[in-house]
């Protein structure tokens, strides 16, 4: 078993899709509580998800989801991925 079958959570199949995205905050005011803080970054807990309009193209037609930040890292190239759920 490799470590991506070991370290697999998703309930749903996954498909790659070549689209643009783009997403929104709702301009709300999110509190949380800090976890550990250093000269470069902080980490913190929210008591619930940050929300996030996104919009996709599928097949030709916009498409608005509502969803819920879930994760955040930086990959080895410097830029940043996000898991979202919706």
């Amino acid at each position: 078993m490799t470590d991506k079958e070991k370290n697999e959570k998703r309930a749903e199949e996954r498909h790659l899709v070549a689209t643009e995205v783009t997403f929104h905050t709702e301009d709300d005011i999110y509190m949380a509580n800090s976890v550990d803080i250093s000269n470069i970054g902080i980490r913190i807990v929210t008591e619930n998800p940050v929300d996030i309009r996104i919009q996709i193209r599928e097949k030709d037609k916009l498409v608005q989801y509502d969803a819920q930040l879930v994760w955040a890292r930086v990959k080895d190239d410097g830029s940043m991925e996000y898991g979202l759920k919706y």
